[in-house]
């Protein structure tokens, strides 16, 4: 089933919308609640530009499995370029994605961005949010350890 996840995604980063389509429902056929399907049907639909339908995703993703980090992280990202949430909800699915994986890079450089972009927060958090980023994926292993 990863395996169809992975390869969609694969035709997702190449645009090749219809082949992503068909290998997400050849993984729904196997089993139809995943988070990990959930989550790359999500990454579909942000990279078709359909923002509302990815959060749909991302959510239902974390129905499934609340502790999905991927779909935290993709959550947290989508309703900071959408705008109109508060920061704190932000930066809590960005926190309990690094309490849940201290070695995630992208959850630590996206709380950096939100830091950034918060007049209250001082631009030494956001620093040592882009650090920590930048040092946790100069350490990470080409392919995840599964």
């Amino acid at each position: 089933m990863e395996t169809w996840h992975d390869l969609a995604n694969v035709y997702t980063s190449l645009s090749q919308w219809r082949d992503a389509e068909v290998c997400l429902s050849k993984s729904k056929a196997i089993s139809p609640f995943s988070a990990s399907r959930w989550y790359s049907t999500g990454l579909l639909n942000e990279a078709k530009g359909f923002h509302q339908e990815a959060l749909r995703s991302y959510r239902k993703a974390l129905d499934v499995e609340p502790t999905h980090v991927p779909s935290l992280i993709s959550t947290a990202c989508i309703l900071r370029q959408l705008g109109g949430q508060s920061m704190p909800i932000v930066r809590s699915f960005l926190t309990d994605a690094l309490r849940l994986d201290r070695s995630n890079p992208a959850a630590g450089y996206n709380l950096g961005l939100l830091y950034k972009a918060d007049a209250s927060a001082s631009a030494l958090d956001a620093a040592e949010c882009f650090e920590a980023a930048a040092l946790l994926e100069e350490s990470a292993p080409i392919e995840p350890f599964r």
